[in-house]
């Protein structure tokens, strides 16, 4: 999910902004998107119950409320016509409005007897219902208020609300899948009195109007008018309950949302992304659909922050943060020749919606059990007596290892870092470290990916001494941001390298920033994520018509 920075952190991102000429770099972006033609195409957006929100395909990501004070937790969201504004609504009715989305009212504006289930847009962009779970309607903007069910002794609670393509009416749905019509919009039929597996929870429209799906928590989708029945989510979701669904501009697809984020296409809906791997703290409550023109930009466009964490195996099956714009990820379990059983799970938080991926590799002397057996071990390479060659081979075949352990995972970076420090096994003789070190340089080198060192001034000094490779320096030890930031400026690194990165405690994680140096060479130090291939709509006349279908 998405946080609110606080005033100084605001503050310290912006004298680094400063510092490293990365505003000039979203300059260039800015001007490079506004030379480009807007390329419309289809998009989703998937809601949280704290606010957060991830948008996929050609949506645009326009903020969220994660991380605010909400009285209420978040139910539903709706997208404008051009893709880059939505909103949330939330149990109390308080309405939170993003991009070109404007506020219309909410909240305290209403006389409420039952909580807020959900949200519809107009077509126009320009107004919204809410939809209460006793059948009350409340009718903000240009929409109209055409009905509802409120006072009607119903069955089951009203769950979900879906406007005509015309804005001229809407359907709503009950738990039990009874469906009430109003205005232009058609009853086409429902699955009231049918013994359902689970309650009915979402339903959308098709680009027509005549036709419309339902859907039940456990996946079941039903299909009236003229929508047609594509598949369902029966068995898929895992335990994780179906929250909703939304249909493709033409109306012959839809996707449906899973309460961990994940999403099911089917149809000629595309898939485009989910949040089933960023680890939510939050369940996703709602997915919203329609088409936009947000396109992701180069690779060096695609820092918009020097904030990120690194994890590696202490914090396997932990709750990991979100919002970050690049995750480091360690290979190895804190030391040569063990690989981190997460590896594969954390990388994938690291590139999740298009943040950046990096890795490190921890290096050290073998242990007391691996010791006595170097020299059989490397005597393919080096003599019985030998113990720089068989030092520089264990640095040099234990990086190698580790580097074929996570391609064969699929994890990969442009650069890795050497993780040099004192919690591990070293011998005396500062030298013989150093060669373990240059070998897990060299190891790097050989498979084309560049090399960092991760460690503080005080540990480098203690294991290797004064051996100066010379590489980007990722800088541990400061205990705040603003420790964090001075480090970035005060001065060389050790081992005669330049300072890219400082690390730093944050929200219990291993925070870090990167340094002038370090977001001048971002591409070549992490993986970025290739935006997913999303397909252009048709000519402007099509859609027109195609961007007034709003699934909730």
């Amino acid at each position: 999910m998405h946080r609110t920075p606080s005033s100084r952190l605001a503050l310290v991102f912006a004298a680094l902004l400063v510092v490293s000429g990365l505003s000039a770099v979203a300059g260039r972006a800015s001007a490079a998107a506004a030379d480009r033609p807007l390329r419309p195409g289809p998009a989703y957006w998937l809601a949280g119950s704290d606010g957060g929100v991830f948008a996929f395909g050609r949506a645009a990501y326009a903020g969220g409320a994660a991380g605010a004070d909400l009285h209420q937790s978040v139910v539903g969201v709706a997208a404008t016509p051009s893709g880059n504004g939505y909103w949330l609504a939330a149990r109390d009715g308080g309405v939170f409005a993003f991009g070109d989305a404007p506020y219309l009212g909410g909240g305290a504006d209403l006389a409420l007897h039952q909580q807020i289930v959900d949200i519809a847009a107009t077509p126009t962009g320009h107004g919204y219902w809410l939809a209460g779970a006793d059948g009350g309607v409340f009718a903000f903007g240009d929409a109209q208020w055409l009905g509802g069910v409120a006072g009607t002794a119903l069955n089951s609670p009203v769950a979900a609300i879906a406007a005509t393509p015309s804005g001229q009416g809407y359907w709503l749905v009950a738990s039990d899948g009874g469906v009430f019509a109003f205005g232009d919009a058609r009853w086409l039929g429902g699955v009231a009195g049918v013994d359902l597996g689970r309650p009915v929870v979402d339903m959308a429209a098709t680009a027509s109007g005549a036709g419309y799906w339902l859907v039940a928590s456990d996946g079941g989708v039903f299909a009236f008018g003229d929508a047609g029945f594509y598949g369902a989510a029966l068995g898929m979701a895992a335990n994780r309950a179906v929250v909703g669904i939304a249909a493709t501009p033409t109306g012959d697809g839809y996707w449906l949302a899973s309460s961990n984020g994940g999403v099911f296409a089917f149809g000629d809906a595309g898939f485009y992304g989910s949040a089933a791997d960023a680890r939510l703290s939050h369940p996703v409550v709602a997915i919203a659909s329609g088409i936009g023109t947000t396109v992701a930009g180069p690779p060096e466009t695609r820092l918009m922050s020097a904030f990120g964490y690194d994890v590696s195996w202490p914090q396997c099956g932990r709750t990991l943060p979100g919002g970050q714009a690049y995750g480091i990820v360690g290979v190895t379990a804190g030391h040569l020749w063990d690989v981190n059983r997460c590896l594969a799970t954390e990388y994938r938080w690291a590139t999740f919606g298009g943040s950046l991926g990096g890795l490190y590799v921890n290096v050290n002397w073998p242990s007391v059990a691996d010791e006595p057996g170097l020299a059989a071990r490397f005597a393919d390479a080096c003599g019985p007596a030998d113990l720089g060659c068989q030092a520089y081979q264990w640095g040099r075949r234990g990086v190698l290892n580790a580097v074929d352990q996570a391609t064969a995972l699929g994890v990969t970076a442009p650069r890795w870092w050497v993780d040099v420090e004192t919690a591990n096994r070293w011998t005396p003789d500062k030298a013989l470290n150093a060669t373990v070190i240059r070998g897990a340089l060299d190891a790097l080198a050989s498979r084309g990916i560049e090399a960092g060192i991760y460690s503080t001034w005080y540990q480098w000094g203690v294991i290797a001494g004064d051996y100066a490779p010379g590489r980007p320096i990722w800088v541990a030890g400061p205990q705040n941001v603003d420790e964090a930031v001075q480090a970035c400026v005060s001065g060389p690194g050790f081992g005669g390298g330049p300072i890219w990165m400082v690390q730093y405690p944050r929200d219990g994680f291993d925070g870090n920033i990167l340094c002038a140096a370090g977001i001048a060479g971002s591409v070549a130090s992490f993986a970025v994520p290739p935006p997913p291939a999303v397909p252009e709509l048709p000519a402007p006349p099509a859609l027109l018509v195609l961007g007034r279908q709003f699934a909730i």
